[in-house]
């Protein structure tokens, strides 16, 4: 009976230490997709978001939020396009914030 405990003690350790993260391998069509659709966009959404970024700096700077407008105009989009993995969609807003009013 002390052995079953044991057992089942030293089980439940190594399964809780386990880090399990498996990850989704993309498709040959996400990243098809990818490569044709969503990196041109944002290449474009990058290029349009640093022209917008550009014009409102003035007013951002009077109203204290360049850097969040630098983040939501200028850095997730080129996060989007260069950064992330071909195919891979999600996650690449993890620093998403919320605005208090």
């Amino acid at each position: 009976m002390k052995q079953i405990r044991r057992m089942s003690i030293l089980f439940l350790f190594c399964f809780c230490s386990l880090t399990l993260s498996a990850r989704e391998v993309p498709s040959g069509g996400e990243m098809l997709l990818d490569v044709l659709l969503a990196r041109p966009v944002g290449l474009a959404s990058t290029a349009l978001g640093t022209a917008a970024w550009i014009v409102a700096t003035p007013f951002t700077l009077l109203s204290g939020t360049w850097k969040q407008a630098a983040k939501r105009l200028v850095i997730y989009p080129a996060r989007f396009t260069f950064v992330r993995g071909l195919g891979d969609f999600p996650g690449y807003m993890e620093e998403y914030e919320t605005v208090e009013e």
